[in-house]
């Protein structure tokens, strides 16, 4: 009996000697290997990418909070009335059909207050259309009178109550006087 007793001792030694230990470990180490590639890195990559969104919103909320919708409304609405000015502006230079005496008128006036000598003024067929209501009506004015004279001219146009735009003009000597020049103008206005 002692002789299976030492064997039942034996064995149990065996079972718990160090190569079994070590194989024990070796096996855990596997386990906890195995289970950290299957189920905890995914769940780690999962937690980068929601990580990763969160950092996105925070990122969106951040620029949307920092936008102050209010200024944004007041910034619109100023650009509404200059716009709106600015259509008024333009809308109040325009000549009606019905007014283009005066308007002609107009142009006499600026030509005796350059200064020059009128030869003529002269309404042209009706242009091409501006935004589907409006129309150019090219103006031919021949005139006289000096360079600087036509430079006073140009800056009077300017000043004009209606549109009144260069579309071309032609300069040449005049054979009676070297000191003057002959200007031909083609001048269009904006007509409704």
């Amino acid at each position: 009996m002692d002789k299976s007793r030492l064997k039942k001792t034996s064995l149990l030694k065996n079972l718990f000697g160090i190569h079994w230990m070590l194989l024990a470990i070796f096996i855990y180490s596997g386990a906890i290997a195995v289970g950290n590639f299957f189920i905890i890195k995914p769940q780690l990559i999962r937690y980068n990418d929601l990580k990763g969104q969160k950092e996105n919103l925070d990122n969106i909320y951040l620029k949307i909070r920092s936008t102050d919708i209010e200024q944004a409304l007041n910034n619109l609405d100023t650009e509404l009335n200059i716009c709106q000015s600015l259509k008024s502006s333009f809308e109040s230079r325009i000549a009606d059909e019905k007014e283009f005496s005066a308007l002609l008128g107009e142009l006499n006036y600026i030509v005796k207050k350059s200064e020059l000598r009128l030869n003529s003024i002269a309404p042209m067929k009706k242009g091409e259309k501006i935004l589907g209501k409006y129309y150019k009506q090219p103006i031919n004015i021949k005139f006289r009178g000096s360079y600087s004279r036509f430079l006073s001219f140009l800056n009077n146009l300017e000043k004009s109550r209606y549109w009144l735009l260069i579309d071309s003009f032609s300069i040449s000597p005049d054979s009676r006087d070297p000191a003057n020049y002959n200007f031909d103008v083609v001048i269009f206005s904006i007509v409704i």
